[in-house]
């Protein structure tokens, strides 16, 4: 049997980097700061491709936001905010992360020889 496209686009692997899931999680919260278990949200919601096989990528998102400079992870406030662990959010000066997406196109881009 055949599948729609729209079925095949669901088990197709988005063409978009770790760190573009990442910001774009971000970047879409109101308060521009997110947990990690919003961040792992925001992905399987927007692409169900990351529905599966869980354990892998989001070991990678863990990787990404711990390596890159661009994440700080900002502690919850006292008392006001229930929950574990931290949050993420953009390093000052990296904000405008979106540069670097130009135009908010986050699609992976080919590799320079």
């Amino acid at each position: 049997p055949t599948c729609s496209s729209d079925e095949e686009k669901k088990f197709t692997r988005p063409a978009y980097s770790y760190i573009a899931l990442i910001a774009m999680a971000i970047q879409q919260s109101p308060s521009n700061k997110v947990t990690l278990s919003g961040i792992y949200d925001f992905i399987m919601k927007k692409f169900p491709y990351y529905r599966s096989n869980q354990r892998a990528w989001q070991n990678s998102i863990r990787h990404n936001l711990s390596l890159n400079s661009c994440f700080v992870k900002v502690p919850r406030a006292e008392g006001n905010e229930k929950g574990k662990g931290n949050y993420w959010s953009f390093a000052t000066g990296c904000e405008s992360m979106l540069d670097l997406f130009e135009n908010g196109n986050y699609r992976r881009r080919r590799r320079r020889r």
